[in-house]
């Protein structure tokens, strides 16, 4: 099935269709496109530092009208995960933010703010609000025997200067520490494209996912079983394909060509 014919598109955000507060070219007109044509997308992200709230807002700062139903969130896929595989009264310490812990508390997980000895589970996020204290609870509770879980993989976050670090590099340096490796929930695992394509109701055929990223983006995809468009337009490069073994059924420089592709398409089918 092309590009044209695909109901359903799965978008990352950072990196894809835009970075920090500049919207790239091309991604209004994408968006608008979808849906004159009557198809849908939907926005998924790892970044687990902020609510869905938050997303919609800045969606609308944008000038993209969205609601929270557009959204997937590794949040999301970790409240689900954890939800299903913990009793319910688990007693969870956070290294996260404090939305993140507000979207644990609304569904109903007990949060502890301290090591204590009645925690259980460690949950890592991407925490832009990261102190040394946080990173110690995390050893102590990690060489108590604590699980560990962690929101997602993303090594770092594309930022207008460049990079910052994410989850992923936090992941590392608490193996360093600890020697302990996260349950990881997100991109790359398909839960998140699962949800989304069943949100929908969607084959897997009628998908693409479309991100910047090889190795949580895309991979992501190719775990779900659908197509995926690269783009280079955040952290990824060419010399990434190479370099993590993972293809991407299409590749292109930005959403504007993605774009300029699907209308090349409906022209030569018209």
């Amino acid at each position: 099935m092309s590009l044209s014919e695909k109901k359903l598109f799965l978008l990352d955000m950072d990196g894809t269709i835009y970075l920090d507060d500049t919207l790239f070219d091309g991604t209004v007109d994408f968006l608008r496109h979808v849906k004159e044509k009557g198809g849908r997308y939907i926005f998924l992200t790892n970044n687990s530092s902020r609510g869905t709230d938050a997303y919609v807002a800045k969606m609308a700062r944008l000038g993209i009208q969205a609601s929270a139903d557009d959204f997937v969130s590794s949040a999301d896929a970790t409240i689900m995960y954890l939800k299903k595989k913990y009793r319910d009264d688990t007693v969870f310490y956070v290294c996260g933010t404090e939305s993140l812990k507000d979207q644990l508390r609304k569904a109903g997980l007990t949060i502890a703010e301290s090591a204590s000895g009645y925690v259980s589970v460690v949950l890592l996020g991407y925490d832009t609000e990261l102190t040394y204290e946080k990173l110690e609870n995390c050893c102590r509770l990690l060489n108590r025997g604590c699980d560990y879980v962690a929101t997602h993989p993303d090594l770092v976050c594309p930022v207008s200067y460049g990079y910052a670090p994410d989850c992923g590099s936090v992941i590392q340096m608490l193996k360093t520490a600890t020697g302990r490796e996260p349950v990881v929930i997100g991109k790359p695992q398909p839960e998140m494209a699962d949800y989304a394509m069943q949100k929908v109701g969607v084959s897997k055929e009628e998908t693409a996912l479309m991100g910047d990223r090889l190795y949580t983006d895309i991979l992501c995809g190719v775990n779900a079983g659908i197509d995926t468009i690269f783009v280079l337009s955040g952290e990824g490069t060419m010399e990434d394909i190479d370099k993590y073994g993972i293809k991407p059924a299409y590749i292109f420089n930005g959403i504007r060509q993605v774009l300029d592709e699907i209308i090349k398409e409906e022209n030569r089918e018209a």
